[in-house]
């Protein structure tokens, strides 16, 4: 009889043992399943910190621009007007004047150099320039000089180009400016009155 009471309750403590083991079971593996999602939830928080950075940022501003100026005069002016003398010029005759080019402006600058004219006899007449020269009875004193015996005509011609530099405020140039009738000029400009435009353009930077 007590052999047989063990015999029945065996099988009972075997199922408690297998229920207690599946229920350690089901709490280890409840516990590993929630240490996974633990790393997980770490693991999203890490990208989000990540996503997430601290910034600063900083302007800065420029100091003041100041552009340069060119103002180059003849004779300090802007439209210089150059009187020659003597009048009463005759064929092979000529008239000569200097003329001095400054810089007015605050950067050095070089210049180029044309003539024209818009009557007869200025386009009948030559035109020499030499560079620090005097002019002495109509003439251009020796020097090495610009242009000689130069054609004037309606449009503008260039004689010189980048003549220079001036320097800023102070720099300058004197041209002894000879205009000459020739020999052969036509009884046409007999007892008349030209003149002639001398253009001086200034130019700076690249």
């Amino acid at each position: 009889m007590a052999v047989r009471a063990l015999d029945a309750r065996a099988p009972r403590d075997e199922g408690v043992v297998t229920g207690r083991l599946r229920a350690l079971g089901l709490a280890l593996i409840s516990r590993r399943f929630r240490a996974v999602l633990s790393v997980g939830m770490v693991l999203g928080i890490g990208v989000v910190g990540t996503l997430a950075l601290w910034s600063s940022t900083v302007t800065t501003n420029s100091g003041t621009f100041t552009t340069a100026t060119i103002s180059i005069l003849a004779d300090n002016s802007k439209s210089a007007t150059i009187a020659f003398a003597p009048n009463g010029l005759l064929p092979g005759k000529s008239a000569a004047k200097v003329i001095t080019v400054s810089n007015a402006g605050t950067t050095a600058l070089q210049y180029s150099a044309a003539v024209a004219s818009s009557d007869a006899l200025g386009q009948g007449m030559t035109l020499t320039v030499v560079p620090n020269a005097t002019a002495t009875n109509g003439v251009c004193s020796a020097g090495t000089a610009l242009t000689t015996g130069a054609a004037i005509t309606a449009s503008p011609v260039t004689f010189v180009t980048g003549r220079g530099p001036l320097a800023a405020a102070t720099g300058a140039e004197n041209l002894c400016v000879q205009v000459t009738l020739p020999i052969g000029a036509p009884a046409t400009v007999a007892g008349t009155s030209g003149t002639i435009t001398l253009t001086f353009t200034g130019t700076a930077g690249a």
